[in-house]
């Protein structure tokens, strides 16, 4: 009988540490995480609790979102699965298309009154600066939020602020229908605003037997004509939405080159202002509304969704959202800057001979040019409104049966409805448009950041004082030399740790810089919306 076969003894598998390149890297990876660029699942699932670097919450330290590297905006691709977007009304969109709608909100309205405005250039140059900042440092805030909270909807963002965890359904609930309302309302009053002005830049130039309301009704009609037309688009991909913003640009370009035509030539007069209060008020509260702009957050998302291919070369400046919100205002500054000249140095006919109040003057063909131009640009910019305006809660039943988008249809008629408003109401519509508008550029961004990175414990990565794979010196060990045995990883990895510190420290100082700017924003916006309000109503 055969003896068994004796049980072989197989040799256990070697364990295998990295190497120095590859402790480096790994480390690299996990300081580029604690500074904004988060990473995938899988890399965090293959962290435990033997990781020389560890993931906690405490509120000592550096939190992720602020690092600004050139190469921030290469990981932090929307495609990620741990980034949450929705369907929006915004779809991936070239850095071109971006710029443009980062663009054409700066030379609305704001823009096109600042010409009505007569103040000293000390005042409206500082005013333009400021606010100019003011609006970038907004953007930035949106965008820092946005890719720390791996967030790009405003309601998802106030979700994850006011009613995040478990039993908040309700107020989470009740917070999305304020925000789908406040986005809608706001949408509607701009819309009306815009088709309201550009009809009563025409009316001076237009003499009929009819009354001013009858005028402005007949010319009503053809306006909301072209503008349902427009608003027909699905999303701001639509051609027409874009050619329409294209041709507000032109519009604007010419109507720039009409009043400097009519500066020199001493036809360039002041008219009334669409925004009541005093004098340094109605300027300021001008120039601050001209740099109001909403869509920033859908905007980043639509521009990260984009999908480029795969390469390994650095990704170009115009595909990074900062540059081009950038590149926007300071172009929107420069197009803006010749109307805040002409108002601080009107031309010597128009300073000597003002038009009287009760003088009719014959309209000048410059002048008609120009009122056309600027009415134009006014109309062509409210199709990307009326596109992005949320849809209106209708029945499930009526909203599939229907042949045609009924809450697209209800929205243009009740802008059309807003626009034939009487003047007592359209003040107040102003008044309301005007406090709404500068709370959401200005208020909420900085409210949001002071909320989530102040007030909540942000994220940080620590280092534990034992690990397995790091013998990490002892407090009664620190002030010893390293021994004369100790392994050159040892060594290493205390040089990894001392740079990670580092890198912390660093990103720390901007976490500080970015923190006295939301703080600077909250209070200049706050004091700022109070005054406005206060000289509106008429008590300052």
């Amino acid at each position: 009988m055969a003896a068994p076969p004796a049980p072989s003894r197989t040799k256990p598998a070697a364990l295998v540490m990295p190497s120095d390149d590859d402790d480096m890297t790994h480390n690299r990876h996990l300081s580029t995480s604690s500074s904004g660029s988060f990473g995938s699942p899988a890399a965090l699932s293959a962290l435990d609790s033997s990781a020389p670097l560890i993931l906690v919450h405490e509120p000592d330290e550096d939190d992720t979102p602020f690092d600004f590297s050139d190469d921030e905006d290469q990981g932090d691709d929307l495609i990620s699965p741990i980034f949450e977007i929705r369907k929006a009304s915004i779809p991936p969109l070239p850095p071109s298309i971006v710029f443009l709608y980062l663009l054409t909100p700066y030379l609305k309205l704001g823009a096109l009154s600042i010409i009505n405005a007569q103040l000293p250039l000390k005042y409206g140059l500082s005013s333009l600066l400021v606010f100019a900042a003011l609006s970038a440092l907004a953007r930035q805030l949106w965008y820092m939020l946005a890719r720390y909270l791996r967030k790009a909807d405003l309601t998802d963002i106030v979700l994850d602020a006011f009613a995040k965890g478990r039993g908040k359904d309700r107020r989470r609930e009740i917070l999305r229908h304020v925000v789908r309302a406040g986005t809608g309302l706001l949408s509607v009053l701009t819309a009306s605003m815009y088709l309201r002005q550009s009809i009563d830049i025409l009316l001076p130039f237009i003499s009929t037997k009819f009354s001013p309301y009858i005028t402005r009704l007949i010319l009503t009609i053809p306006f909301a004509v072209v503008v349902s037309y427009l608003s027909s688009a699905e999303t701001l991909a639509s051609k027409k939405v874009v050619y329409a913003n294209w041709f507000s640009i032109g519009t604007y370009l010419s109507w720039l080159g009409c009043i400097s035509i009519a500066h020199s030539q001493g036809l360039l007069g002041a008219g009334a202002s669409w925004i009541a209060g005093g004098k340094f008020w109605q300027v300021t509260s001008t120039i601050s509304f001209a740099f109001c702009a909403s869509s920033t957050l859908p905007l980043y998302a639509s521009l990260k969704s984009v999908s480029y291919q795969m390469t390994t070369a650095k990704t170009p400046r115009s595909r990074s959202f900062r540059v081009l919100s950038l590149f926007s205002v300071v172009t929107a500054v420069l197009l803006l800057l010749p109307p805040v000249l002409f108002t601080a140095f009107p031309s010597p006919p128009a300073t000597m001979f003002p038009l009287l109040p009760q003088g009719i003057p014959t309209p000048h063909a410059l002048q008609i040019i120009s009122a056309s131009l600027s009415s134009a640009t006014l109309m062509l910019g409210i199709p990307s409104l009326i596109v992005t305006t949320p849809a209106l809660p209708l029945p499930e039943r009526i909203a599939h049966t229907a042949i045609f988008n009924i809450s697209r249809t209800l929205i243009l008629i009740i802008v059309i409805l807003l626009t034939l408003s009487p003047p007592d109401a359209s003040t107040i519509l102003n008044i309301v448009l005007v406090v709404m508008t500068l709370t959401s550029t200005y208020f909420l961004p900085a409210f949001f950041h002071i909320s989530i990175h102040i007030f909540k414990r942000p994220l940080a990565i620590v280092v534990p004082p034992r690990t397995p794979l790091l013998q990490t010196p002892s407090h009664s060990q620190t002030s010893l030399p390293p021994a004369p045995n100790a392994s050159p990883r040892a060594v290493h990895d205390d040089l990894l740790l001392r740079k990670e510190r580092a890198l912390q420290k660093r990103q720390f100082r901007k976490r500080i810089v970015w923190d006295v700017g939301a703080w600077v924003l909250l209070g200049a916006s706050v004091t700022w919306v109070a005054g406005a309000v206060c000289d509106l109503l008429g008590m300052w």
